[in-house]
């Protein structure tokens, strides 16, 4: 099984078995004692909505605010929600590979503040694949270049650019044609799979069009994540 797969790597724990069983409040609460893939730029400083500051005291809150209740009701959240496993299946078809989706909340070993799910992972060759699912909305969309293809993605140099952590990650994420916020997310997903790289499986809500990114591992921007993260453990 995947979730097997998935340990054996040796770099990830399971932290909650099977999150399908909880409530969205419940896993929603699961999430504040520790950094998932989501919160990846706000520890790296591209996040377009929340600081470093806001987010440790979202986390350091042990129940659900209004506003943390709103976001679930939201539409597109909503939609992205329901329509994740159409947006894999379409990942699947385009990449000829079955896609597994793992039930289980995992726990990084050596930095237990950091926390992943995955949306999809694939076996390819020896390497296990994160697919990290997105439902593109019409104002996202600007944050996306749709003209470049996964074979100009496999050629973009990995080499630190930029002087700053975020400049860096924002030219990556240029090349590749993605939000920077997005880049985090995968590098999360990648170093818990020691992955080569990882597909971002794209629908577009307005134009109803579906296209899949490639982001190779960048080891300068996953070192910091666990860096950045020990660093704030104790706040949380």
């Amino acid at each position: 099984m995947m979730q097997e797969k998935i340990i054996e790597k040796g770099i990830l724990d399971i932290k909650i078995k099977d999150i399908n069983k909880m409530s969205e409040e419940e896993y929603a609460l699961a999430r504040k004692n520790s950094f998932g893939g989501s919160d990846s730029s706000v520890l790296c400083g591209v996040n377009l909505y929340k600081s470093m500051e806001q987010l440790i005291t979202e986390k350091k809150s042990k129940f659900l605010t209004e506003e943390e209740k709103e976001v679930g009701k939201k539409p597109v959240v909503i939609k992205g929600r329901e329509l994740e496993p159409i947006i894999l299946m379409k990942a699947e078809k385009e990449l000829g590979t079955e896609i597994c989706k793992p039930t289980d909340m995992y726990v990084f070993k050596d930095t237990p503040c950091l926390t992943l799910n995955f949306d999809g992972v694939t076996e390819i060759g020896n390497d296990l694949i994160p697919i990290e699912a997105k439902l593109v909305s019409k104002w996202g969309e600007k944050y996306y270049n749709k003209s470049k293809t996964i074979e100009e993605n496999r050629e973009v140099e990995m080499q630190v650019e930029g002087s700053t952590l975020d400049e860096h990650i924002k030219k990556k994420a240029l090349h590749i044609g993605i939000p920077p916020y997005y880049y985090t997310q995968c590098q999360q997903e990648m170093m818990g799979l020691n992955a080569p790289y990882c597909y971002l499986a794209c629908q577009f809500d307005d134009s109803w069009t579906f296209k899949m990114y490639l982001v190779k591992a960048d080891p300068y921007v996953q070192n910091m994540i666990k860096v950045i993260a020990d660093k704030h453990k104790d706040e949380i």
